[in-house]
């Protein structure tokens, strides 16, 4: 569809009403069976639902510092708001809210109802990765506005594997879309994707189409490098309206799919694959997250082959269309998360990704070195602490080798680790058996060309006079 014929659409009359008053009635659309959505009718957010994020994330330039008082329900709306506000070490606050962990769903209607925001940096997106993928891309983005051309939206497709990534997309002109609200959606099938404005078909993508369950994003960035940054006639605060969000799958399907659910943890395909032909069958495993351990399955149904004894490996047959949910809890046998007193580190980027962001508790925060080998990261307990487990979580930057030193007084160390690495999964390791106040990792022969960085410096134990056990 041209601009033009775009323009004539939207000033036929797409721009409705949307929240407040009432919410709309909830139902299947033709074609379609309605399985999971929020309309935002409640007094707060639904946590079941949503992750609010709290973090300086360090991606694209981005100015803003993501604020859970900037995510709040008024009227039937959920709202992302946006201001210039000092917080963190950043000039401004917005909001971000996702469904990691919490639900995600291979194919199906994604559609989000929302009034967005303007101004120049401004940059609002409804958007969705992989749950149980580490690596970018693929990323699809249902929704991204510029907000210095509020009159224009994108619609992309990323794939690849990076720095060697694609994608594909299309931008449309129609009127003003901060004012009135607007319904985006992306419909995602085995073969093809197709992106929707007020039922209207945007933009079709046949090729590189995942094959695996993605998640929700909605937020709300200001600055970086595609919107550029706020100035004079940008307007603050500015709010991100979302009248409902709705996921849908396609009724009456010739194939079974298997949508899975585990908050805590993930669950393991055997065959690796969310597409069956109906009567066959998959091996389904489930994986606690560090920390916790496995409790159960939801929505084994009569496909389970191997009885109620639901360990944490069953065999279903795929007779129609099913969705399967790990339920895990807590591990008792962890110890608390100690907060330390402080970190240093041989270097640093930039201010925006100090030691001290290693151990903040944020996973979303980082530290990364300045190039050269070797990097140490240092962690000060602040007394001497029985140390149960250590948790290293990387980044893509990580070292191609590393150890892992200990001390009880700073000057004397002893190597209790020491690992050649292949990825950035996170390590994890044992605690020295003599009490220590300090550690430290020591990584070089860097296996990227940037520095080394970690997400998360973890440490599980117990301080010998009982002082600051608990998590961040």
């Amino acid at each position: 569809m041209t601009p033009r014929v775009w323009a004539a659409v939207a000033a036929a009359g797409a721009i409705a009403p949307g929240c407040p008053g009432q919410p709309a009635a909830v139902h299947d659309r033709p074609g379609w069976r309605l399985v999971w959505h929020d309309e935002f009718d409640g007094p707060t957010l639904d946590a079941g639902k949503w992750r609010v994020e709290y973090a300086a994330l360090v991606k694209n330039q981005e100015l803003q510092f993501y604020t859970e008082d900037e995510v709040y329900i008024e009227d039937g709306c959920l709202v992302l708001r946006s201001r210039e506000r000092d917080h963190g070490g950043r000039a401004y606050t917005s909001g971000l809210v996702d469904t990691q962990d919490r639900f995600a769903q291979v194919f199906g209607r994604f559609e989000v109802r929302a009034r967005l925001p303007k101004g120049r940096g401004l940059w609002p997106a409804h958007w969705m990765l992989p749950e149980d993928h580490p690596a970018w891309p693929p990323e699809l983005d249902i929704m991204e506005l510029l907000g210095h051309e509020p009159d224009t939206v994108h619609c992309t497709q990323h794939w690849g594997t990076w720095p060697d990534n694609a994608s594909r997309g299309t931008h449309l002109k129609a009127d003003d879309f901060s004012a009135g609200f607007h319904t985006f959606a992306l419909e995602w099938s085995p073969d093809r994707l197709d992106w929707f404005i007020d039922d209207k078909l945007a933009f079709t993508s046949m090729g590189e189409v995942p094959q695996i369950p993605f998640y929700l994003i909605l937020n709300t960035a200001v600055g970086g490098q595609w919107p550029g940054n706020p100035d004079d006639t940008t307007v603050f605060p500015q709010t991100h309206q979302i009248d409902y969000v709705r996921v849908y799958e396609r009724a009456g399907g010739k194939v079974s799919l298997l949508q899975t659910r585990s908050p805590h943890g993930r669950i393991l395909l055997d065959p690796a694959r969310h597409v069956f032909e109906p009567g066959e069958a998959v091996t389904a495993t489930a994986e606690p997250a560090f920390g916790y351990r496995f409790a159960g399955w939801e929505g084994l149904g009569a496909g389970l082959e191997e009885g109620p004894g639901a360990g944490p490996s069953v065999r279903l047959v795929m007779d129609g269309s099913r969705t399967l949910a790990a339920r895990f809890e807590p591990d008792p046998a962890l110890h608390p998360r100690l907060r330390p007193a402080g970190a240093v580190a041989s270097s640093a980027e930039s201010e925006w990704v100090g030691p001290e962001f290693a151990v903040d508790g944020l996973p979303g925060t980082r530290w990364a070195s300045a190039g050269g080998d070797p990097q140490t990261l240092t962690i000060d307990l602040g007394a001497l602490a029985r140390v149960q487990t250590v948790r290293v979580v990387w980044e893509n930057a990580r070292p191609g080798d590393w150890e892992l030193g200990a001390s009880s007084d700073g000057r004397v160390w002893r190597t209790i680790h020491r690992a050649s690495k292949a990825d950035a999964a996170p390590d994890v390791v044992a605690g020295p058996a003599e009490p220590v106040r300090y550690l430290r990792a020591t990584a070089e022969n860097r296996a990227t060309p940037w520095g080394i960085s970690i997400w998360e410096f973890e440490v599980y134990g117990r301080l010998l006079d009982g002082a600051g056990d608990g998590s961040p």
